[in-house]
C-alpha cells in the first residue's frame, strides 16, 4: 500500500476518535484537522498536512500512521496526573489510564496541564 493510501486509511478508520482528540486542543487544530478531512474528501494528499497535525515531519508521520494516530485506539494504561492549567489552585486529577484530559470549570472547560 502506498503511503497516501496508507493514510487516509488510518484517518478514515480512526476519524472518530482523532476528531475527539482535536476538539481538546486549539481552534488552529481544529481547523487543520477540517482541511485534511477537505483534502481527504477531494482525494489529494494528507500526508503533509498530517505531519502538521502531529508535529511531525514524513518520516514520523508514517511511522505514527502504521501505530494509529493520537487519540485514537486502546490508548495506554499508563497513570497521569493533571494540575491547574494557570497554576492558580492546588487541584490534580487522575483520570482513569489512558481517559479524556481532565478540564478546569473554574477556566471555562480549559485543559488541565500534565503535572
Amino acid at each position: 500500500m502506498d503511503a497516501e493510501r496508507s493514510a487516509l486509511t488510518t484517518l478514515c478508520q480512526e476519524f472518530d476518535a482523532l476528531i475527539g482528540e482535536t476538539r481538546l486542543h486549539s481552534a488552529e487544530r481544529q481547523e487543520l484537522l477540517e482541511r485534511i478531512v477537505a483534502e481527504a474528501r477531494a482525494r489529494r494528499p494528507l500526508l503533509t498536512l498530517l505531519g502538521q497535525l502531529l508535529d511531525t515531519d514524513r518520516e514520523t508521520t508514517l511511522r505514527t500512521l502504521a501505530t494509529g494516530l493520537p487519540g485514537a485506539g486502546p490508548g495506554t494504561a499508563r497513570q497521569e496526573n493533571f494540575r491547574c492549567p494557570d497554576g492558580a489552585c492546588d487541584r490534580t486529577a487522575v483520570p482513569p489510564p489512558a481517559g479524556a484530559i481532565p478540564r478546569c470549570a473554574v477556566m471555562g472547560g480549559r485543559p488541565m496541564e500534565r503535572g
